[in-house]
């Protein structure tokens, strides 16, 4: 293994209070499942923001049915509620749009390359512990 990666899981080791024997044989295949785990607990937590932005969507469905029967009505009140229920609704579609995207993104990632997952954390621990020492 990487000298680099060895430091990098020791470090994260030392902060769980864990010892790590390179050495022994049983390492290699606890990492193996330690990472499956990582990336399963990924593709869980994508699941739950997609249906966080699934809802979104609904919600400005019916801010827009909302706001299309305020239009119905051409009393002036009426038409500036019509008017919040579409900002309303085109706020939802966008933030709707950009949680759903990246969320699908991340599990196709976890799905066929599961391996750069890993990779980008191991990055984000060594640049955090490169920051710490400074």
């Amino acid at each position: 293994m990487s000298e680099e990666i060895i430091k990098i899981l020791d470090a994260l080791a030392d902060k769980f209070g864990i010892a790590i024997d390179w050495t022994s044989s049983n390492v290699l295949p606890y990492l193996q499942q330690l990472c499956t785990k990582y990336v399963r607990c990924e593709i869980a937590t994508s699941i739950i923001w997609l249906i966080v932005g699934i809802v979104c969507f609904i919600f400005a469905r019916k801010c827009f049915m909302k706001g299309k029967e305020s239009y119905a009505d051409t009393d002036e009140q009426n038409l500036n509620r019509g008017a919040i229920f579409y900002i309303i609704c085109a706020v939802l579609v966008v933030i709707g749009i950009i949680i759903s995207m990246t969320q699908i993104f991340d599990i196709v990632t976890c799905i066929t390359f599961p391996e750069k997952l890993i990779i980008n954390e191991l990055q984000d621990v060594y640049s955090n512990l490169k920051a710490v020492k400074k």
